[in-house]
């Protein structure tokens, strides 16, 4: 009975504490199929599906071989760049390189970065560049997890104070989700193209009518 409470406890461990598995270059499909009903998967997913109803391009930075970008099938030019591991599949541009470094042909609609900035050492560099090269940018990290828990963090712990001082600008939405088989939280959050805070999708479908009627009488 203690080897099962044991082995429950590390399979949950791996699930959702293990960020150095996360960035791997060895990962398994059984990475993906382990954390695949996390719940902010499932809220990441809905904003940036909901966003990206007209995009032409989208690009996930950061994948580690995850297969977020075919949740965006129906956005014509979809890029993986990973510094290890890009995702590959059919209809998906793979890069392998450091997004630091890497010089950008174009500009994204959509930029997805989910779970990435606490590995990153400069991520300050790293957020403003996820703003230069999109124009809608969506990000997850830990919330407040403590330093140390996560090996492979260095950004630990992460507040909307230090997303500010990366971004330096404050999100038009944000979210804290609350995972229910571990007690850990994560913070998702967009920043749009358009001016001013907005608290729900629908809000913001009504915010950018609005935009676009006042822009098209100006």
């Amino acid at each position: 009975m203690r080897h099962a409470v044991r082995t429950a406890k590390s399979v949950i461990k791996s699930m959702f504490f293990d960020g150095s598995s996360g960035r791997s270059n060895s990962l398994p499909n059984s990475y993906w199929e382990a954390r695949k009903d996390i719940l902010y998967y499932q809220v990441a997913r809905v904003i940036t599906s909901h966003l990206s109803k007209k995009a032409k391009t989208i690009i996930d930075v950061g994948s580690a071989g995850c297969p977020y970008l075919d949740w965006f099938s129906h956005v014509p030019m979809r890029t993986s760049l990973d510094l290890k591991r890009p995702y590959e599949a059919k209809g998906v541009k793979s890069i392998t390189s450091n997004f630091l470094t890497w010089e950008p042909d174009r500009k994204y609609d959509i930029v997805t970065c989910f779970q990435v900035l606490e590995h990153v050492p400069d991520a300050e560099g790293f957020a403003q560049k996820l703003l230069e090269v999109g124009g809608i940018v969506i990000v997850s990290v830990p919330y407040k997890w403590p330093k140390g828990r996560t090996k492979s963090h260095v950004q630990d712990p992460v507040d909307e104070e230090k997303m500010l001082s990366w971004f330096h600008r404050e999100p038009n939405f944000q979210y804290v989700c609350r995972e229910v088989v571990a007690p850990v939280n994560r913070l998702i959050q967009v920043y749009d193209l358009m001016d001013g805070p907005w608290d729900a999708l629908g809000r913001r479908d009504r915010l950018w009518l609005e935009k676009q009627t006042k822009d098209s009488s100006a």
